[in-house]
């Protein structure tokens, strides 16, 4: 056993299970106390940015683009040829969210079984078939289908984008690039007007599926698994890249399922203080950006208008997640602080929402803008779970309980919205009240929580040699299990 007290990690090192401790243990041993200089770290930060995130912003791109595409269908007809009624329409939209749901754990089990960028490619070009799919369908049960096995495929390029992060990145540095990861969330609207034989809708489908299959072929060929094995870099650059992450105590990976690390993450307060915020978070959100548009039609605006007064609320969501990732890169523990700061503005905004009549059309608009400003929050909290949480398999859990959360709130948050209370949907102005006092409230909660945890461990961590931590952190460690680890918030 390892004695947290002293360091001693030598006897550990003799007997350590190879097939137990990090894919990256080896190389660590080999590399202990060799230091790169700054410059040749800057070079290879540099190489590794221009591989990797060109691959994740434009997969993401296509994420958010497929996952919408039922709306702009429905502009363009797809409720009528598909003959839906009632609430049929809402339910498509949210059957890709169970579909996302119930296959969030297994995905994430899978991505520590198999190679995580092979098998997020293989998913890339599936959920690109079943895309192509929708054009196919001619009815409720067909779109149903479709937009089920949609939320199934899609479900592992979050997790696995987090893990990506957390290999290849330090934790200073992942919050901005999660920033302009969730940026690249670019929708089209172009392409629907297309004519030909087939109505456009059926066009939207067609040409996006076949757009994300052939970008998962490319992604097959070129997104890295590791820097354990990354064929881009050279043996060296593959050394200084697991050198450079060492600081964060999280290693890089383990295929074998760990029992204790699942319970450790089922009973960590921190594991249900994230998966409240990410069902308090994301609520707003289902309800938002399903019923934004009818909100601002409801103001007395035209089709036309309304299509153009969204792009406003995509513009907050830029800035301020710009804004708030790279204060928090900049700051170390300023992620909490961000999040808080970034509620601000949505708080304010729903109080206008509420409170502006509807005599003055233009003052609600600014006010739902503003509102938008939460799409910050939920971006900075993958940050805090994958800097906080390590053990594979506790990474794995706890980030399929934050996705959960996820699911869950985009899901509820429409039912909120209630069609006879337009265009001020009260019952959804309340929820949003209510969910900006839960996420303050877990917000507060992990800022408590990591704090404590890194005072309990001051005495050990008050000596500047890290090194037993680094280890620790490359035998598949958990954060709570490595009394070196240091919690950032």
């Amino acid at each position: 056993m390892i004695d947290m007290e002293s360091g001693d990690t030598k006897s550990f090192r003799d007997s350590v299970n190879k097939a137990e401790v990090d894919a990256a243990y080896g190389v660590y041993e080999d590399i202990r106390g060799s230091e790169v200089d700054s410059a040749a770290q800057r070079s290879l930060l540099w190489k590794i940015d221009l591989r990797l995130m060109p691959l994740i912003c434009i997969t993401y791109m296509l994420q958010s683009i497929d996952k919408t595409t039922l709306g702009y269908a429905a502009v363009f007809g797809v409720r009528d040829d598909a003959h839906l009624s009632g609430t049929e329409y809402s339910w498509l939209g949210a059957l890709f969210y169970l579909g996302y749901l119930a296959w969030e754990y297994p995905t994430g089990l899978l991505l520590q079984k198999l190679p995580i960028a092979k098998f997020m490619s293989i998913t890339v070009i599936l959920w690109g078939i079943v895309l192509m799919c929708h054009a196919a369908a001619s009815d409720f049960a067909g779109l149903a289908t479709a937009r089920t096995f949609l939320g199934v495929f899609e479900a592992s390029i979050n997790p696995g984008t987090m893990l990506l992060f957390s290999r290849w990145y330090r934790r200073i540095e992942q919050p901005l690039r999660i920033g302009i990861w969730v940026l690249a969330g670019i929708a089209s609207f172009g392409i629907g007007h297309i004519g030909g034989a087939l109505p456009s809708w059926r066009y939207i489908f067609l040409i996006w599926g076949a757009i994300t299959t052939l970008w998962g072929i490319v992604i097959l060929f070129f997104l890295p698994d590791s820097p354990v094995k990354a064929k881009f870099l050279s043996e060296d650059e593959r050394k200084a890249a697991i050198d450079r992450i060492k600081e964060n105590e999280t290693g890089i990976e383990n295929k074998h399922w760990k029992k204790d690390q699942f319970i450790e993450a089922m009973l960590d307060v921190k594991t249900w203080l994230l998966f409240v915020f990410a069902v308090t978070s994301n609520a707003p959100n289902g309800g938002l950006t399903n019923f934004q548009s009818l909100i601002i039609k409801g103001m007395g605006f035209s089709t036309l208008e309304t299509t153009l007064i969204q792009m406003p609320s995509g513009a907050v969501q830029f800035f301020v997640c710009t804004g708030a990732t790279y204060f928090a890169s900049r700051y170390p523990n300023a992620r909490l602080v961000v999040m808080l700061i970034c509620l601000i503005p949505f708080l304010a905004g729903t109080i206008g929402t509420w409170l502006v009549p509807q005599s003055v059309p233009y003052g609600r608009l600014v006010c739902l803008w503003i509102s938008f400003s939460y799409t910050a929050t939920w971006t900075l909290s993958m940050s805090v779970a994958t800097a906080n949480t390590a053990g594979h398999t506790k990474k794995v859990a706890t980030n399929a309980m934050l996705l959960i959360g996820y699911c869950l709130g985009n899901f509820v948050g429409p039912f909120f919205f209630v069609t006879k209370q337009a265009p001020r949907y009260e019952l959804g102005v309340g929820m949003m009240f209510f969910c900006i006092g839960i996420q303050v409230l877990s917000i507060g909660g992990l800022w408590v929580l990591l704090w404590r945890r890194n005072v309990s461990r001051r005495k050990l961590n008050a000596t500047n040699d890290r090194s037993a931590g680094y280890e620790l952190g490359f035998q598949d460690v958990t954060d709570k299990a490595n009394k070196y680890f240091e919690y950032v918030y």
